[in-house]
């Protein structure tokens, strides 16, 4: 015992270290990072032949949003160093709710047909066979 008096409230781990401005800023670069590869991936997956790569881009898109809002809400009256980090975790966000927003058209494009893609996105295109070849 360390000869505190219970205080009713439960202990917290870290000594409430998470919600400091390091680890905001940790989690609004990496909302920028996942973002931005997350939108990369979003126009260069090959989705036409694996459609579940809609989903997996999409995830990664919510999951910046996540760490770009999270270490943003932690940094928005911060001053210097700090607000930079905030605008950088909103920016991240906002690239992840762009990559959701073209993986929903991707979807649309795909599984309607007719919509303008990307050449990435489209089916492959296999070689018809000879005749007097075996396939």
């Amino acid at each position: 015992m360390s000869g505190e008096p219970p205080s009713g409230e439960p202990p917290v781990w870290g000594g409430g270290a998470v919600d400091g401005p390091g680890w905001s800023a940790l989690m609004a670069w990496t909302g920028l990072v996942l973002g931005a590869v997350a939108l990369l991936f979003a126009f260069a997956a090959p989705l036409g032949s694996q459609p579940s790569g809609i989903v997996w881009v999409a995830v990664f898109g919510a999951i910046a949003v996540w760490f770009g809002l999270f270490g943003n809400r932690q940094l928005r009256n911060a001053e210097g160093g700090h607000r930079l980090s905030a605008i950088v975790g909103l920016i991240g966000a906002l690239l992840g709710i762009l990559t959701l927003a073209v993986m929903a058209y991707a979807w649309l494009a795909l599984m309607l047909g007719g919509w303008p893609v990307p050449s990435a996105w489209e089916l492959p295109v296999e070689a018809p066979a000879l005749p007097g070849t075996s396939t």
